[in-house]
């Protein structure tokens, strides 16, 4: 049978493919333009030789790993300093001043915040700079102990390093960067003053022991890993993990389970940040 010609490879039903992910594995497709997504996906096309998204909808279902080959694809597990701005805006202007207050007014001086899937380290990095920065010169009256687990070895000996390329600078804002970083050359490295208080751990979700009371957690674009029910389980774990009153921000694709919806308030529709009631 001869091969389809060019104007016929890729052609298909492109919704229902991206309906299957949505289902499968929680990644909304949605909120890209159609012509991305079509590009993204015909670039795994031609990587496995496939012509049709029915066939790479086959493939999915013989081969849940090329689901995180989707997802390098679409560059949403690219991590980096402060990502997503707004985000870390609110984190920053609402969240972190309230945390510090409350412990002020109870008396209690350890901020636990666990970076769930931490990858090379920007992120927790990142989240110590923002308590930091707010806390100032009464830093020393806290402690600050921000945990970052990963199953990548690599990523997690990266991330220990704390060392960057300069291009990685332009997300980090000229206080934090003059306050939290040395500059070396086309390289720099986060202060000790900040990688002291960032421990990063190898962890399995489902398998590992969890850490327990945690004021803030964040898990942003994990769940394109697991499917529908192992997003609910990793969630329960979550909602146990959090202390009272503390706070979980997801990435912005992905969205609370039924199971544990009601033992959180909505922050940020937008951003995906919880409280815990």
């Amino acid at each position: 049978m001869d091969q389809p010609g060019a104007e016929h490879v890729y052609r298909g039903d492109i919704e229902r493919l991206m309906a299957k992910v949505a289902d499968q594995r929680g990644l909304d497709l949605t909120q890209y333009r159609t012509a991305y997504v079509e590009r993204r996906i015909a670039a795994r096309l031609r990587a496995l030789n496939l012509h049709t998204y029915r066939q790479y909808s086959r493939l999915l279902d013989s081969s849940p790993e090329e689901f995180a080959k989707l997802l390098d694809a679409m560059t949403i597990n690219v991590t980096d300093f402060f990502r997503d701005p707004p985000v870390y805006q609110l984190f920053r202007s609402k969240i972190v001043p309230e945390i510090i207050a409350r412990k002020k007014r109870t008396r209690h001086r350890m901020i636990r915040v666990w970076s769930a899937g931490c990858a090379t380290g920007e992120e927790p990095y990142s989240i110590a700079m923002s308590f930091l920065s707010e806390l100032g010169a009464h830093a020393d009256g806290f402690m600050l102990n921000v945990i970052a687990t990963d199953l990548d070895p690599n990523a997690l000996a990266y991330g220990q390093k704390a060392e960057y390329d300069v291009a990685k600078l332009k997300h980090i804002s000229k206080p934090d960067q003059m306050a939290f970083v040395d500059i070396h050359g086309d390289k720099f490295r986060i202060k000790p003053a900040v990688k002291s208080h960032v421990k990063f751990k190898a962890l399995n979700l489902f398998t590992d022991e969890p850490i327990h009371v945690v004021d803030v957690l964040f898990c942003r674009n994990v769940f394109i890993y697991f499917t529908r029910e192992q997003q609910a389980r990793v969630l329960d774990i979550f909602a146990d993990s959090i202390a009272r009153d503390g706070y979980m921000v997801l990435g912005r694709s992905e969205k609370l389970a039924a199971s544990v919806a009601g033992s959180f308030e909505l922050v940020s529709g937008r951003d995906r940040i919880y409280r815990k009631k």
